[in-house]
């Protein structure tokens, strides 16, 4: 019972600390674009967006071992075995030197070829072969501190690298504001991302050396020549494999979503790829918010793994799965409502799309969300090595339907997202649960379908009923209209829900839940 309150005690923190710091930390994201598309203009923000694609694209040399590692880290810090933990920090780093290096290789070794990746309006900006450096170099840096990420990760201490985060990350913001204000310059706001990176990571490093007690120099010395000696025979074969799995992962996603601006750059122009990023920045800070909880819970769930409890797996998998549908659910009326207003009044009316991207932006966005539960019990259990041929599978649908739409239909943005939508749905939401039901879930499948089905049914009549409202042309750019209708909606969300769910037991669980946090608070 100890171990189960510790546990929700550090997740609640971890998901309070991190939401908070994202909210925050997002909206200052939000605010340095506003100036850059005001100051440099949307072309700007255009190449800010295919230049972190390709960025991406090229980080596929980490392999996905960022969850593997955090896998191997479970046990032990539950054990508070220092030389098993010495041992595996030491492997991490040696691990992340070569992959720091490999990138920044690739990095570079790609600038001859850089027009065919970011277009030829782009290789029209000034100085653009010192930008993608600076911007290689922001990624590429991150790679040799990342060791120092897992520990904490491992331990539920994510917040500490969320408060951290923040902290830089505003000073940063503002220094980008004031430079782009007074020089104008691309250059500088692209330095100081990489300063930023450098003294995250430095201070990162600094507090898990002092937290854990670990050497700076005997952790240097045990990542170069000293062979290392694991009390858990299988750690490398562990590693191996879910690495494999773990790079089959990360070519998926990068191709699923790495891939839209460096098609768009390609067949569109740079005007379109900044007015789609305005709206992903949107997506992915909603996405990024929801991952950065669920990461901040996932040693959770992996210490709930070390129980073998498959009962309670599944009752965890489930309860989980309904809170993220729930949460979901909440967010997917509003955020279409309200996204072609919102661009208004951030970037200007000029920036706003049709209503079919619009909801095609959306529905991939829901899409995502729904992926986590299945995603943090694949990352916390070590199944990626189950899924190896999914991403694979994935990327190849989502690049052949978005060439195939782009190419012969000229659908520009529309075919890409139609490419996104259809790898979503005919390979990744069926099958991700599929492999954490066969592995950790005792293979109840009908159980499950039961579950999520109602949520299937919601989702859609909130798409038919949005697509509606735009369509009508009621809204306009109205806020209060936007505002009133809104406020309404989640009414009536929060009422069906109710209706629905009322005898459910994770709903019964999540309240109690609630009260018992808010109870303790009180009595504090």
């Amino acid at each position: 019972m100890e171990k189960r309150s510790s546990r929700l005690h550090n997740s609640i923190i971890n998901i309070g600390t991190t939401g908070i710091v994202y909210v925050f930390t997002m909206a200052m994201a939000m605010l340095v674009r506003s100036f850059l598309n005001r100051v440099l203009g949307q072309t700007y923000v255009g190449l800010n967006g295919v230049l972190t694609s390709v960025i991406t694209s090229f980080s596929i040399a980490d392999l996905g071992v960022d969850s593997v590692f955090v896998f191997l880290m479970y046990k032990p810090l539950a054990q508070r075995d220092s030389q098993e933990i010495t041992n595996l920090m030491a492997l991490f780093k040696r691990v992340y030197v070569i992959i720091g290096t490999i990138f920044l290789t690739v990095g570079i070794v790609a600038i001859p070829f850089l027009e065919y990746l970011i277009g030829k309006q782009a290789m029209g900006i000034p100085h653009i072969r010192l930008i993608y450096f600076l911007f290689l170099l922001n990624t590429g840096l991150s790679y040799f501190f990342a060791a120092f990420r897992i520990i904490l990760n491992a331990d539920q201490k994510f917040y500490v690298i969320a408060r951290i985060t923040f902290l830089v990350t505003m000073a940063i913001n503002v220094l980008q504001i004031i430079f782009l204000l007074i020089l104008k310059s691309f250059i500088m706001y692209a330095l100081l991302l990489v300063i930023s990176t450098v003294l995250i990571n430095v201070i990162v490093g600094i507090v898990a050396n002092q937290r854990y007690r670990l050497s700076e120099r005997r952790l240097n010395r045990r990542a170069g020549k000293v062979k290392l000696n694991f009390k858990n025979k299988d750690t490398f074969g562990i590693l191996i494999r879910n690495t494999i799995g773990g790079l089959s992962n990360k070519l998926g996603g990068i191709v699923v979503y790495g891939s839209d601006n460096i098609l768009l750059a390609n067949f569109e122009t740079l005007k379109v790829v900044g007015m789609y990023s305005n709206y992903i920045l949107i997506t992915q800070g909603i996405s990024s918010l929801l991952s950065k909880v669920i990461s901040s819970i996932t040693a959770s769930v992996g210490n709930l793994g070390a129980e073998d409890d498959k009962e309670r797996n599944y009752s965890v998998y489930i309860k989980l799965t309904f809170i993220i549908n729930l949460l979901t659910f909440l967010v997917l009326v509003p955020l279409l409502i309200c996204f072609s207003v919102f661009i208004k009044l951030w970037v200007g009316k000029q920036n706003v799309l049709p209503t079919l991207p619009v909801i095609l932006i959306s529905i991939n966005c829901i899409l995502q969300l729904i992926r986590f539960p299945a995603l943090t019990f694949i990352d916390a259990f070590g199944l990626q090595w189950k899924q190896k041929w999914k991403s694979v599978v994935e990327a190849l649908v989502n690049i052949v339907v978005s060439l195939f739409l782009l190419w012969f239909f000229k659908l520009g943005l529309v075919g890409v997202l139609l490419g996104t939508l259809c790898s979503n749905l005919l390979v990744v939401n069926w099958y991700e649960p599929y492999v954490v039901l066969k592995e950790v879930g005792q293979k109840r499948y009908k159980e499950y379908i039961s579950q999520v089905t109602p949520f299937i049914l919601l989702f859609i009549i909130g798409i038919l009923f949005s697509n509606y409202i735009l369509e009508s042309g009621w809204l306009g750019f109205s806020v209060i209209k936007t505002v009133f209708l809104v406020i309404v909606v989640e009414v009536i969300q929060l009422l069906l829900v109710v209706i629905l769910f009322r005898k459910n037991s994770s709903m019964v669980y999540l309240i109690r839940v609630l009260q018992t946090y808010l109870n303790k608070k009180r009595s504090n």
